[in-house]
């Protein structure tokens, strides 16, 4: 039986849960806030769109995040050979991004894969990003390194969040296993590698890297980065 607690289904979460003795529901970007919201998990991992949005039905933990500060190797505009653009239907954060930062609108697609025959660009996230990356797909721009370039901060793709009801001793127990997780990772990551390499088919190479990129402890800096993206995307601060 899973905890109260939700995780992204993609790989960049994995270094914060594999370790933590946690069972938590792996969920998509859109189904995160949602389960939240219904109740279904006391705390969630959520997109800052979402979370913007619903500010006042949660609480957002300021101890983890999940940002990039410079290329995130797992959100990338990926050169196909038509014309106009697409995007992965589970991406908010990251076409808002190059929505204000490039000017582009975007149709959505299911199989981004499929698109790169239809489409002149096409942003893909999370697992299949990274196993493109891998191919050697071409790619228009990493979206966290525009950011990085254009912005100068971090960009957060999802916060970590509770229910205003939530036991705080509950939260407080999710942030210890998430702490202990991550420095399990850190001290010894080649376990993960190896294993998160394996389920989504790519190099160990590419998941070292991709895991150098990923950061997930939360300082002033990040919040101030967190703030101005907001600003930016014209959401509600948190």
């Amino acid at each position: 039986m899973a905890d109260r607690v939700a995780r992204l289904k993609y790989s960049h979460s994995d270094p914060l849960f594999r370790f933590s003795g946690l069972r938590p529901v792996s969920v998509s970007n859109r189904e995160s806030i949602d389960a939240l919201l219904r109740g279904e998990v006391d705390v969630s991992f959520v997109p800052v769109t979402y979370a913007s949005r619903h500010r006042d039905e949660l609480v957002v933990i300021p101890k983890f995040a999940i940002y990039s500060d410079g290329p995130v190797l797992s959100a990338r505009l990926f050169r196909g050979s038509g014309s106009g653009y697409a995007a992965v239907s589970d991406t908010s954060v990251n076409a808002m991004a190059l929505r204000k930062l490039m000017g582009i609108e975007f149709e959505f697609v299911d199989d981004p894969v499929a698109a790169l025959d239809r489409y002149g660009g096409v942003l893909v996230i999370g697992d299949e990003a990274l196993r493109l990356v891998d191919a050697g797909t071409p790619h228009i721009v990493d979206v966290g390194e525009l950011w990085k370039l254009r912005v100068g901060r971090p960009l957060v793709y999802a916060v970590m969040a509770a229910r205003r009801d939530a036991d705080p001793t509950f939260v407080d127990n999710v942030v210890r296993a998430l702490d202990a997780s991550l420095n399990r990772f850190q001290s010894s990551p080649r376990e993960l590698v190896g294993e998160v390499a394996h389920r989504i088919d790519v190099s160990e190479r590419l998941i070292l890297e991709y895991y150098s990129a990923m950061h997930y402890r939360v300082d002033e800096r990040v919040m101030a980065g967190l703030e101005e993206e907001l600003r930016i995307f014209g959401l509600p601060p948190l």
